[in-house]
C-alpha cells in the first residue's frame, strides 16, 4: 500500500536528475562478444553481446551459423523500448559468451525473467522451452514471469553460443508492466540458494501484511458492533479490508503460474490498494468529525482515471515510467496529500489522536524516503529488505489509526467500568435502603394490619348499610320511573282531552243550537202565524249546525288517528324507493289539496331533483307522509305571507311584489347519504318557535286548524324510523327550510 510512496519518489528522483535516466538503459549494446571471466555469488546479469533477427530458422540454433549480419540488441528493457521485437511475430537472440576454463567445470544456472515464450539452445542443443512458442499469435503461451531456473554445463570451446527462439505475447501491448523483455543472469548454486532464499521473504511478508490487515479490519467492525456510534471503524475496517485484498492478490501473483494470470492479480492488486488509500481519506474524515466534500468525491472520480491510464498502454502514447508513473503515484500523492492536510488541521485543532496519527504517517513517509534512496542510489536491495521496508510503510498509518481506535475503545470501556462500579455502588445503596424500608414496612404493616381489622368490621357495617340503601334506591328509582311514565301519560291525555275538547264543545253547542231550531220549528206549528219562510230560514241554520258538528268530529277522528300513526311511526319493512318520484307526488298533493280550500291560491313549485340518486331503501309510505306533511306547512307558509301582502296593499301600505315560491330539492350529500330539502320563501319562524317545532301538540296555527302532531310524528319516523336527521333553519319574514338526510 504505502509502498506506492516508494515508487512516486523515484519517479520525482528521476524527473529532478536524482537518478539515472531511464534513456542510459537505451544505450548502445556492446557489439563485442561477452566475456564471463567470473561469476559472483550474486550472480551476472548478460546483457552485452546479444544479437537479434526476426523470423525463423532451425539453422539458427547452430553455433557455427554466421550471425554477423544480425543486429545488435540488449534485451534487458521493457518491450515498449524495444520496438524491432515488438514488430517481430516471432524470432531469434544469439549470444557469442566466452567462457575461461575455470567456469567449465562448475555447474552454472541461468535465470529467466521474461514477457515472452522462448526456447533456450546451447551450442545447438534445447535445453528448455518455456511455454509455447508459435508465429501465429493467438497460439503463443508465455511463461511465467520468473521462469524456473535453469542448469548448464559449459563444455567443449571456448566460446560458448547461447540461442533463444522466442515469440512476443500479444496481449501484453495492452498493459504497463516494469518487468524488462528478457533478463539472463548467470550464477553458481550457491547464490540460487540465495536467491531462493530471498525470493521467498516477498510472499511470506506479502501474506503477513495480509493477514495483519485482515485482523485489523476484523477488529475493528467488533468495534463497530459494540460501538455503532463511531463511524470511523466502519470506515477503517473497509480501508483495511481493502489492504487485506490487495496484498492478498500481490501475495497470489507469486503463487500462480503463467503470465496473464500474474497481470490479472497485479491489476486486482493495484485496486484494492488504490481504493485503500480513499477510504483511509474516509476515516481520517469519520474520524476527526470532518464533513466530506469535493475533494474526496474527486479522489473516487481520480481513482477510475488513474487505473485506466496506468493499467492499459493504449490509452497513453507517453513512455512506460511516465505514464504509469504520473497517473498511478499522482494519485498515491493526490490521495497521501489529502491525508497529511486532514492531520495537520486536525493537529492544529488538537483534534484528539491526532498526534498519534501524525506519528504513523511520518514513520510510513521515513521508510519511503529510505527505500527510495536505496533504489536511487542503486543499492543492492535483498527481497528481506525490501519486503520488510514494504511492509512497515503500508502497516505504520494503519497500525496508528488503528491504536487510536482501540484507545477510545479501551476508554470507553475504562469509563463503563466507571460507571458500572458507580452503578454497583448505587445499587449497594439502593438495596441498603430497601432493606431498611422494608423494616421500616414490616412495621408499618402490623399497625396497618390492627387498622385494616377496625376498618374492615367498620366497612362491613358500612356495606351493609349501603346495600339497605341501595335497595331503597331502586324501589325509589322504580317509583320514580313508575311516576315519570304517569306523569307523560297524564300530559299526554291532557294533550289529547285538551285537542278533543274543542271540537267536543264546538260539537256540543252546535248540537244545542240545534235542539232550539228543532223547538223553533214546533213552535211555528203551534203558531200558524209564522211564515214558511222562517221554516225555511231554521232548517238551513239546523244543517249549517249539522255540518259543523260532522266538521269538528272529523277533526277529533284526525286527532285520534294522527295520535295511533305517531305510535306506529318506523314499522313496516324498507323497500328500494324512488325519492325524486315521491318527492314531487307530495308536493303535487299537497297544494292540490290546498287548492281545494282556497281555489284562488297560485304558487310557484320548484323541483331540483337530481337525476342519477338512483333507488333509495325507505319506508314509501312513511316517508311520503312526512314530505306531505313538510309541503303542506311550506305553502301554508307562502299563502300566509301572501294574505299578509295583499292586507298591506288593500291598507294603502307600499309593499314589494310576492311571489310565493316552494322549492323541492333532492342530491347526494357527504359520505353514504342522501338529502331532501324543502325551502320556502313564508313568513319564517322566530327562535322560540324553532326551538319547539317539533314538540308534540305544539302548532302555531289557528284553533281548529292544526294538531301539533304533524311536525313531531315527522321527526320520529325520519330519525327512529329511518336512522336519519330532520332539521330546521328559518329567518323570520323570509322563509324557512327544512333538510332531511337519510343513509343510502
Amino acid at each position: 500500500m504505502v509502498h506506492l510512496l516508494v515508487r512516486t519518489l523515484v519517479v520525482l528522483a528521476l524527473l529532478l536528475g536524482l537518478a539515472p535516466r531511464h534513456a542510459a538503459a537505451q544505450a548502445a549494446p556492446d557489439t563485442a562478444n561477452a566475456v564471463l571471466r567470473t561469476v559472483p555469488a550474486a550472480g551476472t546479469v548478460l546483457d552485452h553481446g546479444w544479437k537479434f533477427k526476426a523470423g525463423d530458422d532451425p539453422a539458427w540454433a547452430r553455433p557455427d551459423f554466421d550471425d554477423r549480419a544480425w543486429a545488435s540488441i540488449n534485451p534487458n528493457q521493457h518491450p515498449q523500448l524495444l520496438t524491432q521485437v515488438r514488430a517481430a511475430r516471432i524470432g531469434w537472440l544469439r549470444l557469442r559468451l566466452q567462457v575461461p576454463d575455470s567456469l567449465r567445470t562448475r555447474a552454472l544456472v541461468l535465470l529467466f525473467q521474461q514477457t515472452c515464450a522462448s526456447e533456450v539452445y546451447l551450442n545447438g542443443r534445447l535445453l528448455h522451452r518455456y511455454g509455447r512458442v508459435s508465429a501465429v499469435a493467438g497460439q503463443v503461451r508465455p511463461a511465467g514471469f520468473t521462469a524456473d531456473p535453469l542448469e548448464v554445463h559449459f563444455s567443449g570451446p571456448t566460446e560458448q553460443v547461447l540461442a533463444i527462439r522466442f515469440a512476443p505475447w500479444p496481449p501484453l501491448a495492452w498493459f504497463k508492466d516494469n518487468i524488462n523483455f528478457m533478463r539472463v543472469r548467470i550464477t553458481g548454486l550457491p547464490g540460487l540458494l540465495k536467491r531462493n532464499v530471498e525470493r521467498a521473504v516477498g510472499p511470506v511478508a506479502n501474506f503477513a501484511t495480509f493477514a495483519v490487515f485482515l485482523l485489523l479490519s476484523l477488529l475493528h467492525l467488533s468495534f463497530l458492533r459494540y460501538n455503532p456510534a463511531q463511524r470511523a471503524n466502519f470506515y477503517f475496517s473497509l480501508y483495511a479490508g481493502a489492504g487485506a485484498l490487495g496484498f492478498l492478490a500481490l501475495y497470489g501473483g507469486w503463487q500462480v503460474q503463467g503470465m496473464a494470470s500474474t497481470l490479472a492479480l497485479g491489476m486486482v492488486g493495484d485496486v484494492f490498494l488504490l481504493m485503500s488509500y480513499v477510504w483511509a481519506v474516509r476515516a481520517l474524515y469519520a474520524l476527526f468529525e470532518y464533513k466530506p466534500g469535493r475533494t474526496y468525491t474527486g479522489l473516487w472520480v481520480g481513482l477510475v482515471v488513474c487505473l485506466a491510464l496506468s493499467e492499459f498502454t493504449q490509452l497513453t502514447s507517453y513512455s512506460v515510467l511516465t505514464s504509469y508513473s504520473f497517473a498511478f503515484f499522482g494519485f498515491v500523492a493526490l490521495a497521501s496529500a489529502e491525508q497529511l492536510r486532514l492531520t495537520m488541521r486536525a493537529l492544529r485543532q488538537r483534534k484528539r489522536g491526532a498526534g498519534i496519527i501524525a506519528a504513523g504517517f511520518v514513520g510510513a513517509l521515513v521508510f519511503a524516503f529510505i527505500y527510495a534512496m536505496l533504489i536511487i542510489t542503486q543499492a543492492q536491495i535483498s527481497f528481506r529488505v525490501s519486503s520488510s521496508l514494504v511492509a512497515l510503510m503500508a502497516l505504520a498509518p494503519a497500525l496508528s489509526i488503528s491504536l487510536f481506535l482501540a484507545r477510545e475503545f479501551a476508554l470507553n470501556s475504562e469509563l463503563l467500568l466507571v460507571k458500572l462500579r458507580q452503578v454497583q455502588d448505587l445499587s449497594a445503596q439502593t438495596l441498603a435502603q430497601q432493606q431498611e424500608k422494608q423494616a421500616l414496612l414490616a412495621a408499618q404493616n402490623e399497625v396497618l394490619e390492627q387498622q385494616v381489622a377496625a376498618r374492615t368490621a367498620e366497612v362491613a357495617g358500612q356495606r351493609d348499610r349501603a346495600e339497605q340503601a341501595l335497595g331503597e334506591l331502586k324501589t325509589t328509582q322504580h317509583q320514580l320511573v313508575q311516576a315519570e311514565k304517569m306523569a307523560f301519560l297524564g300530559e299526554l291525555t291532557a294533550g289529547i282531552a285538551h285537542e278533543l275538547q274543542n271540537p267536543l264543545n264546538f260539537m256540543k253547542n252546535f248540537a244545542e243550537v240545534s235542539t232550539d231550531l228543532v223547538d223553533g220549528i214546533d213552535g211555528e206549528r203551534h203558531d200558524p202565524t209564522q211564515g214558511a219562510g222562517l221554516e225555511a230560514e231554521i232548517l238551513v241554520g239546523l244543517k249549517q249546525n249539522l255540518q259543523q258538528i260532522s266538521q269538528h268530529g272529523q277533526r277529533a277522528s284526525s286527532i285520534i288517528k294522527d295520535m295511533l300513526a305517531h305510535s306506529r311511526a318506523g314499522t313496516g319493512e324498507r323497500q328500494p324507493t324512488d325519492l325524486n318520484a315521491l318527492a314531487d307526488e307530495a308536493l303535487t298533493l299537497a297544494y292540490e289539496g290546498l287548492l281545494t280550500t282556497d281555489k284562488s291560491f297560485r304558487a310557484t313549485l320548484a323541483r331540483e331533483f337530481d337525476p342519477g340518486l338512483g333507488p333509495v331503501p325507505v319506508l314509501p309510505q312513511d316517508l311520503g307522509r312526512v314530505l306531505l306533511n313538510i309541503c303542506t306547512n311550506a305553502l301554508y307558509a307562502v299563502r300566509e305571507r301572501q294574505l299578509e301582502a295583499t292586507l298591506m296593499i288593500t291598507a294603502g301600505t307600499p309593499a314589494a311584489d310576492y311571489e310565493p315560491t316552494v322549492t323541492v330539492r333532492t342530491g347526494r350529500a357527504d359520505g353514504p347519504t342522501v338529502e331532501i330539502r324543502v325551502r320556502d320563501n313564508g313568513v319564517g319562524m322566530p327562535a322560540h318557535v324553532q326551538e319547539k317545532i317539533f314538540e308534540p301538540f305544539f302548532t302555531t296555527k289557528p284553533t281548529g286548524e292544526g294538531t301539533g302532531l304533524g311536525l313531531s310524528m315527522s321527526h320520529d319516523i325520519v330519525t327512529k324510523g329511518h336512522g336519519g336527521t330532520l332539521t330546521v333553519r328559518s329567518r323570520e319574514g323570509e322563509g324557512t327550510e327544512f333538510l332531511i338526510t337519510l343513509p343510502a
